[in-house]
């Protein structure tokens, strides 16, 4: 590689510098409606799509508003194509069914997903995420929801405790849709940040996970070296864009149509606030630095010589950012005891995950009381977090729930958040982050704003109701 093709970072001044003391009037103006609906859904990802899909088929009059040019958030333009396990850690319980497990079945209906467990059906999913386009496409217009792409949640115009109307940005320039209820699914509780709700960021000092940019790779060997050794080999030697260590904890999965194909959540980014334009913009920036020096590297590696780059995604992978502050905020310990709740409208089994923001490292807590911790310097550690010897009896936790109360905000009477923007605390929230847990919040809320309409208030839905109807479209709550 010449000087001139070298890549060099830092990239000086690419990022504009703000003017936090420099402010312009925007003139006051009339903005005409875009739509008049009973629930409004902001972020077509898998817990939007979910929303959408569930408040329509519920009998609410539906807008769905994304702001990319399809559907399908992290699944299709985060390129992140692995869901979890529907079933409990005894592999023989079914935890988790309802939307997800419908998407899952249609995709599976078409090729376009594999399970890894050898029945075919208690392991984790892979899907195709270009195939998961068209079939989240299918969910939502054959529901009857009404679709606005390629358009932004620009404003919301708050009157007390109600939220009257959201403003969206698009290509007719600025709009308002107005609703009974709002279903916030942005992942960055953007809508409720907009109208002026308390939330928490990260950790609770600003520090929030590391994301981390997706991407394809054709050209791999049947015999090329296992990820866990790639890692290995990667973390040898500084990183040549900027002189550091490789931070990532490096994961992926082969191909649905072609095996020597290989997605990979190759890179990750420190110390950034992806809800912030300029953290962002760093990230995405950074994130592709990252890939480039990962691919040269892996190129050297056996089995992966003839490794070429398919597709990066279109959006770096964000892991955490603003939760809001709901009726009740999940805690760690009740996702590790599995604790019950009466309002309870998800299940779940991914173990506590947190990337470390701000250096290299990770922590998996897990549901049958291990801990199992990468440290700095690239060793691990395993021990028990509930206090047991190491060589005790693991724990029999089938799963955790999530209540109803968890995707309430407080202060607001018609809106409901769904996605990983609920309310949990920063240790719990590294569980219940991930798309399969996402998808049941998303539909939980659905259901529950297609209930609300009439009244127009999210607290007042009778929780005993809603579970019934989640249980009557295939959702298995204990």
């Amino acid at each position: 590689m010449s000087a001139l093709d070298r890549p060099a970072f830092p990239l000086r001044d690419y990022l504009p510098q703000r003017a936090p003391e420099t402010t312009v009037a925007e003139p006051a103006r009339e903005v005409p409606v875009l739509c008049e609906c009973d629930v409004a859904v902001f972020g077509g990802g898998p817990a939007g799509v979910c929303a959408a899909t569930a408040a329509a088929r519920h009998g609410a009059r539906v807008l769905l508003v994304e702001r990319l040019g399809h559907l399908g958030g992290m699944a299709t333009a985060g390129n992140v194509n692995l869901l979890h396990p529907l079933y409990g850690t005894d592999g023989a319980t079914k935890v988790i069914g309802g939307l997800p497990e419908e998407f899952l079945r249609r995709l599976s209906s078409l090729g376009a997903a594999y399970n890894s467990a050898r029945d075919g059906e208690t392991g984790h999913w892979v899907i195709c995420s270009e195939t998961a386009k068209f079939v989240l496409d299918d969910m939502v217009l054959s529901s009857g929801c009404r679709v606005v792409l390629d358009t932004l949640a620009a404003g919301v115009l708050r009157e007390d405790d109600r939220v009257r109307a959201v403003l969206v940005e698009g290509k007719s320039g600025r709009e308002a849709i107005l609703a009974s209820v709002f279903i916030d699914c942005t992942g960055d509780a953007d809508i409720l940040r907009r109208a002026g709700c308390e939330t928490q960021l990260g950790d609770g000092t600003g520090r929030c996970q590391a994301p981390s940019l997706c991407f394809r790779l054709a050209g791999k060997s049947p015999d090329a070296l296992p990820l866990g050794d790639v890692y290995s080999e990667l973390v040898k030697e500084p990183m040549d864009y900027n002189g550091e260590q490789y931070a990532n904890f490096l994961w992926g999965s082969s191909g649905v149509w072609d095996r020597s194909e290989q997605m990979m959540a190759g890179t990750r980014v420190l110390n950034v606030n992806c809800a912030d334009t300029l953290d962002l913009t760093r990230a995405e920036v950074e994130a592709r630095y990252q890939l480039r020096w990962l691919l040269g590297r892996l190129k050297s590696l056996p089995g992966w010589e003839q490794a070429r780059l398919i597709d990066i995604a279109a959006q770096v992978g964000l892991r955490e950012s603003h939760r809001i502050l709901a009726e009740h905020q999940l805690r760690r310990e009740e996702v590790l005891h599995g604790v019950p709740f009466a309002d309870a409208i998800a299940q779940g089994t991914y173990p506590i995950d947190i990337h470390t923001p701000d250096a290299p490292g990770i922590v998996f807590e897990r549901l049958d009381g291990t801990r199992h911790r990468q440290n700095a310097d690239r060793t691990w550690d395993t021990e028990r977090w509930d206090g047991r010897p190491l060589d005790a009896p693991l724990r029999e936790t089938l799963c955790y729930q999530v209540p109803y109360r968890s995707l309430v905000p407080r202060g607001l009477r018609n809106v409901l958040a769904a996605g990983r923007c609920i309310g949990a605390n920063h240790d719990s929230a590294g569980a219940i982050r991930v798309m399969v847990n996402c998808m049941q919040f998303g539909q939980a809320a659905g259901v529950a704003a297609a209930m609300a309409v009439r009244d127009g208030d999210v607290h007042a839905v009778d929780t005993a109701v809603l579970r019934e109807r989640l249980r009557a479209t295939g959702v298995p709550l204990r």
